[in-house]
């Protein structure tokens, strides 16, 4: 998994560590994480610089390299003054707008579902109530 992170020096021990900043989820999409430590070996990185990291499953450090270039790709990509077009917003209005049809369509069907439950489970009581009855 791909990690930000950014260069510091542990004030305490003068080494330099990570500071864990975001990780890549599996669909692509970055979150923010708990900004955890971790001891950097390698002292070709200066204090301050934003990195891109692997970690392995016990988070050692399976590579590192600079961000500049991937944090440069991902602006261009969503923040450049071309990349949010009229086209791009009409689409993106076109997707939200099928998935409020579809929430709306679902949140009708599972209304629909729930009423019938609750008449099935009212038939029940009566005939419950029925057959009690033939039992006295």
């Amino acid at each position: 998994m791909r990690h930000l992170a950014q260069v510091q020096i542990n004030p305490l021990t003068g080494h330099q560590q990570l500071l864990i900043l975001a990780h890549e989820q599996q669909d692509g999409s970055w979150k923010l994480g708990d900004r955890l430590e971790i001891l950097l070996d390698h002292k070709s990185f200066a204090a301050g610089m934003l990195v891109i990291v692997k970690l392995g499953e016990d988070n050692s450090l399976l590579s590192i390299h600079n961000a500049t270039d991937w944090l440069l790709e991902v602006v261009k990509r969503h923040f450049a003054q071309d990349s949010i077009t009229p086209d791009f917003i009409r689409k993106e209005q076109a997707k939200i707008e099928t998935w409020r049809q579809e929430i709306t369509s679902q949140s009708q069907d599972l209304t629909r579902r729930q009423l019938e439950i609750e008449t099935r489970r009212e038939q029940l009581e009566e005939l419950e109530k029925k057959l009690a009855n033939q039992d006295s």
